[in-house]
């Protein structure tokens, strides 16, 4: 009996450090990446941690019911940042004949290298971007070319669709100005103006707002791409490394990994902060669209959807929503939020598979006073 008496004790002091994490991780939006890290990398866990408090929960309420109330208070002081991360009610759709779409995909290029390994990858992106043929679409990693052993990105999907007013942006350009690196958002309404905000784009990351007329009213959409962390070749050499049971390169390559995580945040933080003023000084009603490389636990997303509505949130179905389906899938990194001028009809994860992420639609319509 003594055993099973320590055990417990043992097993609830392990409990309240996954309480604390919980803590930790649901409020580490609060805190300035640039400050201190470690509330971002709690945050970045936050789903494995809220799992693992969750197990305590059902544990405890089989042997200890005081244990289970304290995890259970815990789980309910947290609930709100559960609720970015996963949808548990169905939501109704609201569309009506004012609504209209908006869609924004990162397409990884169009498959440009062949990662997937589907040739007709991007043939098959332009059959789906055809059958859905959304009024707005913001595109994050949009290649477009001159070279005629490709095909001319930009000028096909305008033949192939009716948002043919475009507002692009390249922050490569590569073979003698053949082939251009960016964003770009198309339109089937009017544009009435384009612009680039100023970020750092060592990294190839970049945000613009593009002004569009929907029937009468002016709408404001911003596009943004930020920060990556490019670990996907240190994951290759970490993969080797454990294979070959070579553990001092297992440790340099978990600290490289560590120290690209860490700069991301830091950059995220400061490129959400050049946004918002941008989105706070919008004469218009807003609609920000993306993949910010950052879950909704974290400072950048908070700073971004501070005073918007988050479409997924609103509108999403039941389930975890993640857009992300790369080596670490699971995450929801891509949003469209939502100015408050702005009814959130529907919201659609898309379940396809042609980029490492999932394109996100958001049915809009503009609130009449």
């Amino acid at each position: 009996m003594k055993f099973i008496h320590y055990l417990k004790r043992s097993l609830f002091a392990l409990n309240a450090l996954t309480i604390l994490a919980l803590f930790v991780s649901a409020y580490s939006y609060l805190v300035d990446p640039d400050l201190t890290l470690i509330p971002a990398f709690f945050g970045l866990a936050f789903l494995p941690i809220v799992i693992v408090n969750g197990g305590f929960l059902i544990f405890w309420s089989m042997s200890k019911p005081k244990y289970a109330a304290i995890v259970l208070a815990s789980i309910v002081l947290t609930w709100g940042a559960t609720k970015k991360h996963v949808n548990f009610w169905p939501s109704k759709n609201t569309m009506t004949e004012a609504s209209f779409n908006v869609m924004s995909f990162n397409v990884r290029l169009f498959d440009l290298y062949n990662w997937g390994g589907n040739k007709q990858t991007r043939n098959e992106i332009l059959a789906y971007l055809q059958e859905k043929n959304p009024p707005i679409i913001c595109f994050q990693e949009f290649f477009n070319t001159n070279d005629p052993e490709y095909f001319n990105t930009l000028d096909t999907i305008v033949k192939s669709i009716d948002a043919r007013n475009v507002h692009d942006h390249y922050t490569a350009v590569l073979h003698y100005g053949k082939n251009k690196f960016g964003i770009a958002t198309f339109s089937k309404y009017p544009i009435l103006h384009k612009e680039q905000v100023p970020l750092d784009t060592a990294a190839n990351n970049a945000a613009i707002f593009t002004d569009v007329l929907v029937n009468k009213d002016t709408v404001r959409i911003f596009n943004i791409h930020l920060a990556s962390i490019y670990i996907s070749g240190i994951e290759k050499d970490l993969s080797k490394h454990i294979e070959s049971n070579d553990q001092d390169g297992q440790i340099k390559d978990v600290k490289r990994i560590s120290d690209r995580i860490a700069g991301g945040f830091r950059r995220r933080a400061n490129q959400a902060e050049v946004i918002k003023k941008y989105i706070d000084d919008s004469p218009y009603p807003v609609v920000v669209c993306g993949d910010i490389n950052d879950t909704p636990g974290s400072y950048a997303y908070n700073l971004l959807s501070d005073g918007l509505n988050d479409a997924f949130c609103e509108k999403g179905f039941i389930g975890l929503g993640s857009t992300y389906i790369g080596m670490v899938p699971g995450l929801r990194i891509d949003f469209i939020l939502v100015d408050p001028r702005l009814s959130v009809d529907a919201f659609y994860t898309e379940q396809i598979s042609l980029s490492d992420h999932r394109p996100i639609i958001a049915s809009l319509s503009v609130l009449k006073e």
